[in-house]
């Protein structure tokens, strides 16, 4: 504790932001980065930030927009390098950045210690423009897609001198349906087999609305304070029928079925504040930051005749920070502090059918709230610098977790996890012409358990699968490597690289045989597991109207938990790739497909077979660039699912998870007034028609 105060004075001392609208310090000191521009590697006719992030090599953007990196979901998103969201939930607010605001985005695959330590997949950083002039822009959106799927929007921006507003409303209606075939073998000793068939099939229905407002204001060249606020509400019903069928030896099959309902809300709001201070001299800047996001999410279940449970959960995350950066001399210093506070509470209350008074009556032994708090001190300090065509940055980030968890059915018993600890990084880059550079990256990172992970409340949807967290489940520190080079000319960009990932005390889903042969999913900290892989990422102009690029992962995986079960070890060589071609096929048009290919797997204790899906869309430019026309198709081949197996000494099992993926969309967008942005992309050549963008 001693060496954490210490570290945390000399920090303070030193002072305080460089998360500036437009500041190109904080990605570009990272030699992993790579940049994709709007209308240079990304080119597109229209759409919003999802849009954009499908083009980029080694993202996946999946029909939620949840967004993925390198296969993970773990990645983080920051907007002018702020995170966009407190909660996590990125989705309603990528929908509203249009690709008219947007300069670049960066992907940084291994993040430096500036930024927060936990996070293991990287961050996309997108960089929006900011002008002080005086305009004012509207847009507008309709879409709908196959199977009651419906999509509006509307947003508004005005900039006049120092001041600058934006506001946007977005509605989301889907209806889509899900699917599960599943066989389930016990045949453990002493016991009589038993073969279990499994069936599913029901719609999941969700209502989504999202409003976003915004303000900047400047109050001279050195000085600017902006404001944002998020506010989305979630209404959803899942509805479906589940069937089973047990045979066990020696006796008839019985089946049974029972309806599943699932009915919930949720609601979330965020604001940000941040101050930004610049002064005459060139890259010295002051930031403020302060965030707060708080929701409440309720939820009501009906299994079939016997159960109704219902689990109310709010949640809130604050955080204040300061980063300051100076250069000094060859030199850049950046330092800052980060407090970050996290809170959790979820009660759920059980109703069980009692025959004899024909009424459902609370069942004590199952009702309980679970509490969550969390508390993170950080500070950090890095020092960068270049040398002829060597580039360096070398950086300490030190957090202090503060963890505590109880039930309140025993309030005195509280799970504590608190440890210390220091994350370094670093990035070297040697320049080898004007085009290309190797690279070389290091950092220490943090994966902590997620709330359904921890969450020791047991669902029993599927009597034959319970569901339960594991409250006392220790955080994995992730040590990782990449070696690589990149090559950018005008018509192609190429990146090649080694990484490795050394995980200590990863947590992973495991399966036991509990009662009657039902399965018990929990967690468990595996002792250790690692990847280490080749990545290779080309973006070529094969013609002027033609774009290809391409993502190739091979990679090496192996888990180890045999301190939990000795048949928890598995290893396996995996690759996976996404080819994009992107085409202007007229004037004003774009027709872009991409294909998806995962080879097989393994996770602790089986197997997950292949997958592969293809996607498109074509776009067209209207009513004189203005608008525009965007028809897209997923999963054309309807090839959608995720299958696995796992043969274990008492038990074998085979799943497959089907959902509706096959989906045709039509959007039409347009703009009223040229935005400032879109005045000074038509100033770089790329204005709001396509010419610019693909000649």
């Amino acid at each position: 504790m001693k060496d954490y105060l210490f570290v945390l004075l000399i920090v303070f001392g030193l002072s305080t932001n460089s998360h500036a609208q437009d500041n190109e310090v904080n990605t570009t000191t990272n030699s992993s980065n790579d940049r994709y521009e709007i209308g240079v590697n990304i080119k597109i006719v229209d759409g919003n930030a999802l849009d954009a992030l499908k083009l980029i090599p080694a993202v996946d953007v999946n029909a939620d927009g949840i967004v993925s990196y390198r296969g993970n979901e773990g990645v983080q998103i920051f907007i002018n390098n702020r995170p966009a969201s407190q909660s996590g939930e990125y989705g309603p607010i990528l929908e509203q950045i249009l690709i008219q605001d947007i300069k670049y985005i960066d992907i940084i695959s291994n993040p430096s210690a500036r930024y927060d330590a936990d996070g293991t997949s990287g961050i996309i950083n997108i960089a929006t423009s900011s002008n002080n002039l005086k305009n004012t822009s509207a847009n507008v959106m309709l879409g709908f897609g196959s199977r009651e799927k419906y999509d509006a929007g509307i947003g508004l921006q005005k900039q006049e001198g120092k001041l600058s507003l934006n506001t946007s409303y977005t509605f989301k209606e889907e209806n889509r349906y899900t699917s599960m075939d599943a066989n389930l073998q016990n045949f453990g000793e002493n016991e009589p087999f038993k073969n279990t068939d499994q069936g599913y099939y029901g719609d999941n229905n969700f209502k989504k609305h999202n409003i976003q407002l915004g303000a900047q204001y400047d109050f001279n060249e050195h000085n600017n304070l902006s404001i944002s606020t998020n506010i989305v509400k979630i209404d959803w019903l899942r509805d479906g029928d589940l069937w089973t069928e047990v045979t066990e030896e020696g006796s008839m099959p019985h089946r049974s079925e029972q309806n599943n309902v699932n009915e919930g809300n949720k609601v979330k709001g965020e604001v940000r504040l941040d101050y930004l201070h610049t002064t005459d001299r060139e890259g010295e800047e002051l930031a403020f930051s302060t965030a707060y996001a708080a929701g409440d999410v309720g939820i009501f279940k009906e299994l079939g005749t016997m159960e109704q449970n219902y689990k109310d959960a709010t949640f809130s995350n604050f955080s204040f920070q300061t980063d300051y950066t100076r250069p000094i001399g060859n030199l850049n210093l950046e330092t800052g502090m980060k407090q970050t506070i996290r809170t959790k509470t979820e009660g759920f209350n059980v109703m069980n059918y009692d025959e004899n008074s024909d009424d459902f009556i609370p069942d004590e032994s199952r009702n309980n709230i679970f509490n969550y708090n969390e508390y993170v001190t950080a500070a950090y300090v890095m020092v960068s610098g270049t040398h002829n065509k060597f580039t360096y940055q070398v950086g300490a980030r030190a957090e202090q977790t503060f963890i505590r968890t109880n039930l309140e059915s025993n309030p005195s018993d509280i799970f504590e996890n608190d440890y210390f600890k220091l994350y370094p990084s670093l990035n070297l880059k040697q320049g080898l012409s004007e085009y290309d550079n190797l690279f070389f990256t290091y950092t220490k990172k943090v994966e902590r358990p997620s709330m359904r992970m921890i969450n020791p409340f047991e669902d029993y949807s599927n009597p034959s699968y319970i569901n339960k967290g594991n409250p006392e489940l220790d955080a994995s520190f992730i040590d990782s490597f990449e070696l690589g080079y990149n090559l950018n000319k005008e018509k192609i960009n190429f990146k090649g690289s080694l990484y490795y990932k050394l995980y200590q005390d990863p947590a992973r889903w495991y399966t036991t045989e509990g009662e009657n042969g039902a399965m018990v999913n929990s967690v468990e900290n595996m002792d250790k597991a690692s990847d280490a892989g080749v990545e290779f990422i080309v973006d070529a102009e094969i013609k002027k109207w033609w774009n290809l690029n391409a993502n190739v992962n091979l990679f090496y995986n192996m888990i180890d938990g045999r301190s939990i079960d000795p048949n928890v070890y598995q290893t396996s060589f995996n690759w996976r790739t996404t080819v994009t071609s992107n085409m202007q096929l007229w004037k004003g048009s774009q027709l872009m497909i991409s294909g998806t290919y995962l080879s097989p797997q393994k996770n602790p204790q089986g197997d997950v077979y292949s997958r592969y899906f293809i996607n498109a869309s074509l776009s067209q430019s209207v009513l004189k660039g203005q608008g525009s026309l965007v028809l897209v198709w997923d999963d054309m081949l309807d090839t959608q699912e995720y299958i696995m197996s796992r043969d274990q000494p008492t038990f074998s099992e085979y799943k497959t998870y089907g959902w509706e993926s096959k989906v045709v969309r039509l959007t039409f967008r347009y703009r009223i007034g040229n935005s400032a942005s879109s005045k000074k992309k038509q100033s770089n050549g790329l204005g709001s028609t396509t010419d610019a963008i693909f000649n």
